[in-house]
């Protein structure tokens, strides 16, 4: 048997191992739910007095505001029957606030759309809020006519801001595989859409196994991993232009690639000369340095926002644990003490804790969780779980994770989102079988609009 047929293999048992069976005592994990009360917010159409096409689009972006301000949890949009008062009602009149106080209204977002040229427009846009009877927030954003999604997920990230002290997300991305063919000949290409689903477009073809993909701190590349016959490489791609490029041979097998906090380097797991490790590539010399040297199977690499620290997986201990280590190398230390099997850890963009991905015997029966504990594996909780749960990944403002979750064998596997509670979980629209969800920085990163007062 040939050198590239005993890797191919041993990525087969890499996989697989996870999926074997636990010969651990059995024992009960709870779901760690705290229930959170949404605030009522009515969200106005945003309306023009005399321009036809201007309202039309206001009434589109006000359905997005309430969508994306429903789906993060805090918030639930008030029926339209039950609003008190019209747009024009509030701009003629102002906000009646002990008349939405009798409706059980916190908060009133209310605007107008101005459609400045054939490609321009501009949304003014106010909040108040109705228990304080006083305007939280008065802003315009001018933007491209034909991103009207975007304009809209921008407005509402200003709004999730102002009442939360919290960066929105709302205008962020998510790339994930999509599978395709029978398990034998399964192919996948990778998807680029909205974080709710909307504008998906394929970033690659179903010619070959595309998996991980991960973004740049930036939200302007990619890196991913794909499989060319039987010989898996990293690539990066730039997600507007679609133009990628090969690291090159790095190793034998390559799993799991990741950008450094400064997009300089990429971590990884390599196998080279028959053992697997973490290394680091700097993109512009293509140097690898070696950061673990152990006979165990070390894989799932995520730096620390600080770029001082690396959180990954391994074996060394009898079976998968979670490790954290300084990015030269040192002081490695085991953070994972609990039952079951630990994998997959990923930083969150506020430094305050790592998620991964658990498996556990629970009543005798095998299950998955998505778990989150601190950097010293303390205040370890569940948030959610399932027959299949795996690859948790970070909203930009650290409030979120979106992961894979899959019924049963038979069952495709789809894209959840789950705050830290775990009570707020929903389903992601996507095409087909999604898995391996990355989660972009916020977009205006990448495309920035521009904020003025409003008058």
């Amino acid at each position: 048997m040939n050198q590239t047929m005993n890797y191919f293999i041993l990525f087969i048992a890499l996989f697989a191992y996870t999926l074997t069976p636990l010969h651990t005592a059995p024992t009960r994990i709870e779901i760690t739910k705290g229930k959170i009360q949404p605030d009522p917010i009515a969200i106005i159409d945003f309306t023009h007095t005399t321009d036809k096409k201007a309202t039309e689009k206001g009434e589109k972006i006000a359905e997005i505001i309430a969508n994306d301000l429903r789906n993060c949890g805090l918030f639930m949009p008030i029926d339209k029957n039950a609003f008190v008062q019209t747009a024009e009602e509030i701009q003629t009149k102002n906000v009646n606030f002990p008349e939405w106080q009798k409706i059980g209204t916190r908060f009133i977002v209310t605007g107008t759309v101005i459609l400045n040229s054939s490609s321009k427009m501009t949304i003014e846009f106010r909040l108040f809020d109705i228990l304080d009877k006083k305007k939280m927030l008065a802003q315009s954003i001018t933007g491209e006519r034909e991103k009207i999604r975007y304009l809209a997920h921008a407005v509402a990230d200003q709004i999730y801001t102002r009442i939360t002290t919290e960066a929105g997300y709302f205008n962020t991305h998510i790339v994930y595989s999509e599978t395709h063919g029978p398990d034998k000949k399964r192919t996948s290409r990778l998807i680029f859409m909205d974080y709710d689903g909307h504008n998906a477009r394929n970033l690659t073809n179903t010619k070959n196994l595309v998996l991980t993909p991960r973004f740049s701190p930036t939200g302007k590349e990619i890196t991913y991993l794909k499989y060319e016959g039987r010989e898996a490489n990293v690539f990066v791609m730039n997600v507007t232009t679609k133009t990628e490029r090969k690291l090159g041979k790095i190793g034998e097998m390559n799993f799991a690639p990741r950008f450094s906090p400064d997009a300089s380097a990429i971590i990884m797991s390599l196998v080279k000369d028959g053992s697997s490790a973490i290394y680091t590539m700097n993109l512009a010399t293509r140097k690898l340095v070696r950061l673990t040297d152990h006979i165990s199977i070390d894989t799932s690499p995520c730096y620390s926002p600080d770029d001082k620290q690396i959180t990954f997986t391994s074996d060394r201990s009898g079976k998968e644990q979670i490790y954290v280590m300084n990015t030269n190398g040192g002081d490695i230390k085991r953070i994972s003490f609990g039952d079951g099997q630990y994998s997959q850890p990923v930083w969150s963009p506020r430094s305050d804790l790592i998620a991964f991905t658990k498996r556990a015997i629970v009543d005798g029966q095998s299950r998955f969780f998505i778990g989150v504990m601190s950097p010293d594996g303390a205040n370890e909780r569940m948030i959610a779980d399932g027959w299949l749960v795996e690859d948790p990944c970070w909203s930009s403002n650290g409030r979120y994770l979106i992961f894979t979750k899959q019924t049963s064998i038979e069952q495709k596997a789809e894209l959840y989102m789950v705050d830290l509670t775990g009570y707020n979980l929903h389903k992601i629209d996507t095409r087909s079988n999604a898995s391996n969800g990355a989660w972009s920085p916020i977009a205006s990163n990448v495309v920035n609009p521009i904020n003025t007062p409003a008058q």
